[in-house]
């Protein structure tokens, strides 16, 4: 049974190659693009009744069907996977993965005015579905006036057609401080700053698949700036006095009090409950904030006047 299915196989292309003046078809859809996994037709439509046909694959001329007028015989590899239409020529490939990606070329005759021989080609490309989509920042922490990059990673394939930015569902506005890479795989802020704030988001897409990333919410961290100290200027002996220091800061940042250079408290609040006259004095405050590292303070002159 091998030997005279090879040799149907043989008599497929010697009934082609002896002709060098053969009708050229044109496949009815070239490429033909498939995912893993995925049952693809390759698709060809003759100009007359079909007498035989014969396919093989690349260069080196894998066989993959061919068909004289009997049973279609299927090559190495292929059985149960290969489904010949002997009306058309076409071929029907199924569970496709990325070795079956290249050059299926087909060859026979057909019965016109008398047999004419035909032949083609027609290209297969195969590609992995996109899994998921992540959007990932160089730093956990991004700081006010530093670099970040944001990197797009796509997960299941390797072949990425486009990557497309967004922030908040917008696409994403380049500029000199706000740059991507020749692929788009990466976006980098040079540097960050708070009006970079909001919800980023990458498409990636390859020709069988689109992935959107979930969105990745940037909160630039800054300061402490602009701290202040809420109080009054001055009090009599026997009242109760709150000093408040404040800052913007992200995250929120932590307050220490110093009294004539002496620490006293650590809060945002420093409260006298009875004042004396051994109050009078410098109040400080230091805002501190544990991410950027930075810190900024201020300082309240305070008077103690006669008792109430």
């Amino acid at each position: 049974m091998e030997n005279s299915q090879a040799a149907l196989l043989t008599l497929g292309f010697l009934l082609f190659l002896k002709g060098s003046s053969a009708l050229v078809v044109t496949p009815v859809t070239d490429p033909v693009i498939s995912e893993v996994g995925g049952n693809v037709q390759l698709e060809i439509k003759p100009p007359g009744v079909l007498g035989t046909v014969t396919w093989t694959f690349s260069a080196a001329k894998i066989p993959v069907v061919s068909w004289t007028e009997t049973n279609p015989v299927i090559g190495a590899g292929y059985e149960n996977r290969v489904t010949l239409n002997t009306t058309t020529g076409s071929v029907e490939l199924r569970s496709v993965n990325l070795s079956d990606a290249g050059v299926y070329t087909f060859q026979g005759n057909i019965f016109t005015s008398g047999r004419e021989p035909f032949n083609g080609n027609v290209t297969l490309k195969v590609d992995e579905l996109i899994t998921n989509v992540n959007v990932k920042p160089s730093l956990a922490q991004p700081i006010a006036n530093q670099a970040l990059k944001l990197t797009c990673e796509v997960l299941g394939s390797q072949t990425v057609s486009s990557r497309l930015w967004m922030k908040d569902s917008q696409p994403l506005s380049t500029s000199d401080r706000i740059t991507l890479s020749v692929d788009n795989s990466t976006v980098s802020f040079n540097p960050v700053l708070q009006s970079d704030n909001g919800e980023y988001q990458c498409k990636a897409s390859n020709p069988v698949s689109e992935v959107t990333s979930a969105g990745y919410r940037l909160e630039v961290n800054y300061g402490p700036e602009q701290a202040s100290i809420t109080a009054p200027d001055s009090a009599a002996e026997g009242s109760s006095v709150t000093f408040t220091c404040s800052a913007q800061s992200l995250p929120p940042c932590n307050y220490t009090w110093y009294f004539n250079g002496t620490e006293t408290a650590q809060s945002s609040q420093y409260k006298i409950a009875s004042v004396s006259n051994a109050d009078r004095g410098n109040y400080t405050c230091v805002a501190w904030n544990s991410v950027t590292g930075r810190n900024t303070s201020v300082v309240k002159e305070f008077i103690v006047t006669g008792e109430l």
